[in-house]
This record gives structure tokens, C-alpha cells and sequence, in this order.
């Protein structure tokens, strides 16, 4: 319990105690002016009486003061909770509109890429036809330069083997090894005479 409720419950009680104590004082009969009129009555329990109607009246005002505060805070609350579901909502399509943005920016950014890619791919392969094609044309130029050159060795060293060697003698009929073998030792044997 509140020190406030104890404290009232306190005073009450101590009151109860005098009216107990004090009752026969209370309740002795005696004149009292009503303003308006005058009655032979006991003027404690109409002292009393009354203080326990405005006791009465002010429990029954808290009563409502605190059943009226109850109620708003129970709306306020209601409504606190339906603002917070509504905030709630809210992030949440903030959230799936935000998912939704970015998920078409990247469906934008892969088709650009895509595009892109395709451009740069067949830009790749039509210079890389070119340049094939003229590697091709370069490589057959060069086996036609390479033909020719090979050609006009080849006419040179006929020319020069025509002026350095003299021209051989006609095919005899074979000799046999045995002769041959006797003319190679004699040719070599004049070649080494020759040098020393």
C-alpha cells in the first residue's frame, strides 16, 4: 500500500476511536440553528453525520478522479499501440519499398552491365576479326616474300656454284669398291703432299 492510504486509513481509525470514546458528550440533544429554523437535536452526530458526507463524497470524487485517469490512460495507451503498429506498418513499407528501389537499381545496373559486356564482347570480336584477317594477309605476304627471296637465293647460289665449281665429268660405269678404295687413299695422299 501507498503511505498516503496509510495515513488515511490512520486518521480515520484515531477518529473512530474519539467518536467511541466520546459519544455520550456527542449524542446529548441540545438546540441547534438550522438558519432558517430551530431543532432540538444532537449536535455531535450531526457534526459527524456531515463530516462523514463530505468524507463520503470526497472518497467517491477520488473514485472517479482516479476511474477518469484510469480510462484516459487506457486510451492513451490504445492509442500509443496503435500508433506504434501504424509506425510499425510504416517502417515496414519504408522497408519494402526501400527492397523494391533497390532491387530495380540493380535490375538497371545488370541490364546496363549486360549490355555493356555485349557491346564490348562484339567490339572485341570484330577488331579481333580485323586483326586476324590482317595477320592473315601479313602472314601470306610474307610467304610470297619468303618464296621470292628463297627463289633469288636459290638462282644466286646457282650462279655462284656455277662460276666456283667446274662442271663434273660424265658418269663412268661403276668400278669396283677395291678401285674406288685405291683412289680415295691415292687422292688423299696427294692432298696431304700438296699441304705439307
Amino acid at each position: 500500500m501507498k503511505l498516503r492510504t496509510l495515513g488515511i486509513i490512520l486518521v480515520l481509525i484515531l477518529l473512530a476511536v474519539f467518536l467511541i470514546i466520546n459519544w455520550t458528550a456527542l449524542s446529548t440533544v441540545m438546540t441547534v440553528n438550522l438558519v432558517y429554523r430551530e431543532i432540538q437535536a444532537p449536535l455531535g452526530v450531526i457534526v459527524v453525520a456531515a463530516f462523514a458526507v463530505v468524507v463520503l463524497c470526497m472518497f467517491i470524487y477520488t473514485v472517479w478522479q482516479q476511474a477518469s485517469v484510469s480510462l484516459e490512460i487506457r486510451s492513451a495507451y490504445k492509442e500509443a499501440r496503435t500508433a506504434r503498429h501504424l509506425a510499425d506498418e510504416a517502417d515496414k513499407s519504408r522497408v519494402t519499398a526501400l527492397h523494391n528501389e533497390m532491387n530495380e537499381r540493380l535490375t538497371k545496373i545488370e541490364t546496363m552491365l549486360s549490355e555493356r559486356t555485349e557491346e564490348m564482347l562484339s567490339l572485341v570480336r570484330t577488331r579481333s576479326g580485323e586483326v586476324d584477317a590482317k595477320l592473315a594477309e601479313l602472314a601470306s605476304m610474307q610467304a610470297d616474300y619468303q618464296a621470292k627471296n628463297l627463289q633469288a637465293i636459290r638462282a644466286s647460289l646457282s650462279e655462284i656454284e656455277a662460276k666456283m665449281l667446274p662442271p663434273l665429268p660424265p658418269a663412268e660405269e661403276e668400278t669396283s669398291k677395291a678401285e674406288k678404295d685405291a683412289k680415295d687413299t691415292a687422292e688423299k695422299k696427294e692432298l696431304f703432299k700438296d699441304l705439307f
